[in-house]
């Protein structure tokens, strides 16, 4: 019954914006003097950490089959790009994580 209540977004095609959503919502909700905003903030930087490891799964198996010579140039580029995005998203939240989170008293 809950099973058909999971969601699921493929990170190859929609990771940019899943990405640059849950960064948006990060920087402005921890800037809120609300606490329920900055919980958000919170979930939002969970969802995007779990995010990342998951690309960095698929980006870790993609290259190990090119380094076991099971691919085409094509298939480089890709893995290629893959990495360049996932250390691009990684050093954004590395930024975001290091910001801080608004008091409670909204100072």
């Amino acid at each position: 019954m809950l099973k058909d209540l999971e969601f699921s977004i493929n990170l190859y095609t929609e990771g940019e914006r899943f990405f640059d959503l849950l960064k948006v919502l990060i920087r402005d909700a921890k800037k809120s003097p609300w606490p329920h905003e900055r919980e958000r903030a919170i979930f939002a930087e969970g969802l995007l950490k779990k995010a990342l490891e998951t690309y960095e799964e698929a980006v870790k198996h993609a290259e190990e089959k090119v380094e076991s010579g099971f691919c085409t140039e094509e298939d480089k580029r890709l893995v290629k790009e893959m990495r360049r995005r996932l250390d691009y998203w990684r050093k954004k939240y590395e930024e975001l994580s290091m910001e801080k989170v608004g008091s409670s008293c909204g100072m």
